[in-house]
């Protein structure tokens, strides 16, 4: 670092006499019409000075002696290059956008490219794609945005967890998750949570302050993330101010909420349904005959009790949505800001499934010379949550919708909660009354961030620059849980024992040290062949600290809900973990006319969470694209207006591993005799090291017709190799598992991805957006070639990752309703068993799709607009781990059932796949690891459509206002399925299991955009 520092301050030296009088021009930047454009973009080319215009178009610009040549941008419009001569004025007119304009811009890696630049497969989603929807986070608005990118949730509640996949599963053991990197700085992402069910730390960040998202999908565009970028790199750029008039807009959006996906076979059964099947279910069982079966109906369920309540509509609500939004921007040629405010505020679909986000977002650019520029941005954020209990979990609101019966109520005669009484008695471990719990428990968690950076850039000499960026990433979680001492989980007998509090406390601080210098060296007079080149230093570190206590002993006064005040303290424990990365990088890009472009970089990362003897690793790409459209064989032929080939190959790697496996360790908290010991924690592995991933990418892009049909298509085959895998021990070495570099995994498909404009008129546009996704995951080494199951899934050489391994289910013995399976499939025969422990389990699909996209058609007329997104998902199977008991053929037979479960085997003959219900069980028809429980995942989902109208200027024109927007949205307002023996959401997650969650919403809103 030293000798960098010494080798910039040489170059500082010897670019002060080369410095040389500045020269002023101004001039004014027009449309086709000549109406001035507002806050276009005018920068030297190959440097960073530049200006936005004034509101009329104008604008006024100070010249380095250097400069040659001026790039002239607007949104939608192409981009102009402008030879610099001797006049010093310039009347600059822009037409409608090209998809192929040479200096149309992209946020890349460390920085922005030319799109002609490009050789790598880069996606971005713009602003207007990502605000104003009903998502509390940004990686719900990416579902259907970009191919190859799957962004599913097995939960409906605000603030969930959202799963995202690029390109695939890479790794068994490891991290599969993407680097989100924010205005420069990698983040911590996910689910940090300790006690909620489901949270998520990107909740915190209010996708209304965000410009674009950038999708890094290979090797030449994400190697130099190196060690972390095996997975897809997220860049997010959040907004920033524009020379001009300051500029205020407010957003303001309200809706409701219901269940998304509903399937009226899988309805809980009334009172009378469930009494029926029962009395059945009990004779065949031999538990009652005929004389004595409504009398232990009576007795054990409530039968003749004249209740018939509705737990599902009891446990389920109609959410509500809102949202308010107040932003400011402008400033002047020296300095632009951006500031922002935000509130939001969301209900979900069940009880006590609510989030609330306050917000704030500030960015500061400030050109203190011609050469020296200042930038600061931060945005702050901060939720509150509650969430209930998802699975098995007793509390849980939405398995009791299904499992109560219909005799038992929420509320007593009077009015009170019912909870000590014959249908709830208390210190009873059964399903606990979910109306009384929430009012009686508290679950919250409120979570804090803070994101930002500051960073300045001078401009050295020519294009020689050097930028410094310090970055941090601070994230607070405060987890509170309170189990009342009169009800449920916090029930004792032992009044010293009754009630039970959580107190978790979770700090992220994660920081940042970045330091680029770039340099561009033109080849040529016409400055149409050069070489970009970067270096770059970067040091991170991330520290997490986290402290619990639990109490027990609560008084029966329920406003005393923490842990402080509970008498009988459990547990009081502190701990720290924390890793560090080091990296030197460099990047390289030849541009030969904007025709032939070479591009290669190379990153050398350190990191903490690997052995002394493999703390570093070397990773590379390298790309090459060829701009055929601008080749002269092409140029008579007009219609082309873009034709693209490219083609990439690297290394990068995947350190998702935590920070101290590597480690051989002892732990302290084993004592032995009744006196303090200590004994073998970790194996450990000290040779331990990064998995690699080895991408190869290769695609065209198309234009036609001006680019009003423009295709992209992509073939990639990326192999992981050394994987991070958990591997099976002698037991008798004391340890169960050892993480080691072993096994290797490839995914292969293709994406597509389609614009076009079918019509174009002065009053009327169509514009359609396509996007295509097929992947094919399969494992090609694993160690000794042995199978690793990890049911449901089997990991086994040549097949899909996600592999469902599960019993094969044959159907209702129509004889007697007796449910049978496979022994073996493969034998002559297919011989069946009604006994499942020697029924054969094989492979039987995966829960990974095969294929999945978007489909989105934005029409406007005059001031309306109409836009339309479906989102779809072909060829997975979803596991339904529930439904044995809802619709178990007498599985639990105190619980409820669902209508589906009517369907069932009644008499000899009958055709049918559920098999007869027996009180208590069919002989283990409800069997979890039954293949009857898979569904078909194919469904396709109305996720967008907006109808919205843009008020004409001179409407508001006396209020101040500039413009003005209305619009109603709606959000997975319809779904198709295609299993109708699905009886829960489609989307369930990467893993495709259902779990109980809070249910998909469903959400209508209205809502209005005032520009003044």
């Amino acid at each position: 670092m030293r000798k960098l520092a010494l080798c910039l301050l040489g170059l500082l030296w010897l670019s002060v006499p080369l410095m040389a009088q500045n020269r002023t021009i101004s001039g004014k930047v027009s449309d086709e019409k000549g109406n001035g454009l507002p806050n276009a973009s005018v920068v030297v080319k190959g440097t960073s000075i530049g200006i936005t215009t004034q509101a009329d178009g104008s604008f006024t610009l100070s010249l380095p002696s250097n400069a040659r040549t001026l790039i002239i941008s607007f949104i939608g419009m192409g981009a102009k290059e402008v030879p610099i001569t001797s006049a010093n004025s310039y009347s600059v007119t822009l037409s409608s956008r090209s998809q192929n304009d040479l200096g149309e811009v992209v946020v890349v890696a460390y920085g922005t490219q030319k799109k002609a630049d490009l050789t790598g497969s880069v996606a971005t989603v713009k602003a207007a794609d990502i605000e104003n929807k009903p998502f509390t986070s940004i990686d719900k608005a990416l579902q259907g945005q970009v191919a190859g990118l799957q962004s599913v949730g097995a939960s409906g509640a605000p603030g969930s967890n959202q799963n995202i996949r690029i390109r695939g599963i890479s790794s068994i053991t490891a991290s599969n998750v993407p680097l989100w990197v924010i205005d420069g700085v990698p983040v911590n992402t996910g689910d940090a949570s300790r006690l909620a069910t489901t949270a998520n730390l990107l909740s915190t960040l209010n996708p209304n302050d965000i410009e674009s998202v950038t999708v890094l999908k290979d090797a030449a565009s994400q190697s130099i993330y190196g060690s972390r970028a095996a997975n897809g790199v997220i860049l997010v750029t959040t907004k920033s101010g524009r020379a001009g008039k300051t500029k205020f807009r407010l957003d303001a959006e309200v809706g409701q909420s219901d269940r998304a996906y509903v399937n009226d076979r899988y309805r809980p059964l009334t009172a009378a349904e469930y009494f029926d099947i029962t009395r059945k279910g009990l004779l065949a069982s031999g538990s009652a005959t005929p004389g004595t079966v409504d009398a232990i109906m009576g007795s054990t369920f409530g039968y003749g009790n004249g209740n018939d309540f509705n737990w599902l509509k009891a446990t389920t609500q109609k959410g509500t949505h809102q949202q308010y939004n107040l932003s400011a921007s402008g400033g002047n040629d020296k300095t632009t800001f951006y500031f922002s405010g935000g509130y939001f505020d969301q209900q979900g679909t069940v009880i006590e499934s609510r989030l609330k986000r306050y917000s704030a977002g500030m960015r500061l650019m400030n050109k203190a010379t011609d050469r020296l520029t200042f930038n600061a941005n931060l945005n702050i954020g901060t939720t509150k949550q509650n969430t209930p209990s998802a699975g098995g979990a007793f509390a849980n609101p939405v398995l009791t919708a299904y499992f109560l019966l219909p005799s038992k109520t929420a509320y007593l005669p009077d009015g009170s909660l019912n909870y000590n009484s014959p249908d709830f008695p208390l210190g009873v471990a059964t399903t606990f009354n979910p109306v009384a719990l929430a009012i009686l428990n508290k679950d919250q968690l409120v979570e804090t961030a803070l994101r930002g950076s500051v960073s300045g850039e001078y401009n050295i000499w020519r294009s020689l620059r050097f930028r410094s960026t310090f970055g941090t990433d601070y994230n607070t979680l405060e987890e509170s849980i309170y189990w009342n001492p009169l009800y449920g989980d916090g029930y004792s007998t032992d009044p010293a024992d009754a009630g039970r509090a959580y107190s978790y406390y979770t700090r992220y601080f994660n920081y940042i040290s970045t330091s680029l210098l770039t340099y561009r060296q033109d080849l040529n007079s016409n400055s149409d062949i050069y070489v970009d080149l970067q270096l770059g230093y970067e040091a991170q570190k991330s520290k997490q600290a986290t402290t619990s206590v639990q109490s027990r002993g609560f008084p029966t006064r329920l406003e005393l809900t923490l842990a402080a005040s509970g008498s009988k303290p459990q547990t009081a424990s502190a701990g720290i973990s924390e890793y560090t990365f080091l990296s030197q990088f460099s990047s390289a890009s030849f541009n030969y006319k904007d025709r032939y472009v070479l591009s290669g970089s190379f990153r050398r990362d350190g990191s903490s969470r690997f052995g002394p003897k493999n703390p570093y690793g070397n990773f590379w790409s390298v790309g090459l694209a060829w701009n055929l459209d601008r080749e002269a064989f092409l140029k008579d032929l007009s219609y082309i207006s873009q034709l693209k080939l490219r083609a990439s190959y690297g290394l990068n790697g995947n350190a998702g591993v935590g920070n101290y496996d590597w480690f051989p360790s002892y732990t302290f908290a084993s004592p032995y005799n009744n006196a303090p010991g200590s004994a073998p924690g970790v194996v450990g592995n000290t040779e331990l090291s990064w998995e690699t991933n080895k991408p190869l990418n290769v695609g065209i892009d198309i234009g036609i017709l001006k680019n009003r049909i423009a295709l992209t298509a992509e073939y990639y085959k990326r192999k992981s190799e050394n994987l991070l895998l958990n591997v099976q021990l002698s037991r008798t070495s004391g340890y169960n598992t050892a993480i080691q570099n072993i096994g290797a995994m490839e995914n292969e498909g293709v994406e597509l991805t389609l614009n076009a404009t079918p019509v174009a008129m002065r009053n009327f546009n169509w514009n359609i957006n396509f996007n295509f996704a097929h992947n094919k995951n399969k494992i090609t080494s694993l160690p000794e070639h042995k199978d690793f199951p990890s049911l449901p899934f089997m990991r086994r050489e040549g097949y899909d990752v996600q592999s469902f391994y599960l019993k094969e289910y044959a159907g209702a013995n129509p004889a007697n309703g007796e449910p049978l399976w496979y022994v073996d499939r493969t034998t002559k025969g297919n011989l069946l068993t009604n006994d499942v422990s020697v029924a054969q389990r094989r492979i039987i699909g995966s829960a990974s799709p095969k294929y999945f996209g978007g489909l989105t058609n934005n029409f406007s007329f005059k001031g309306f607009e109409l836009e339309v997104m479906f989102y779809y998902n072909f060829g997975n199977l979803v596991q339904d781990t529930w439904s044995g008991y809802v619709v178990g053929s007498g599985n639990a037979g105190t619980w409820n059932k669902v209508a589906r479960q009517l369907e069932g085997w009644q008499q000899p003959g009958d055709q049918t796949m559920i098999a007869r219900y027996v009180y208590n069980g069919n002989r283990n028809f409800h069997d979890n690891g039954s293949a009857y429980w898979l569904n078909y995942g194919d469904f396709v989902r109305l996720r967008n459509v907006q109808l919205g109208y843009n008020f004409a200027k001179t409407f508001f024109s006396k209020a101040g206002i500039s413009n003005a927007f209305f619009y109603v949205r709606g959000t997975n307002v319809w779904t198709w399925v295609r299993d109708t023996n699905l009886g829960f959401d489609p989307e369930q997650g990467v893993t495709s299991q259902t779990n109980l969650d809070v249910f998909v919403a469903k959400t209508w809103t209205i809502g209005l955009n005032l520009g003044f």
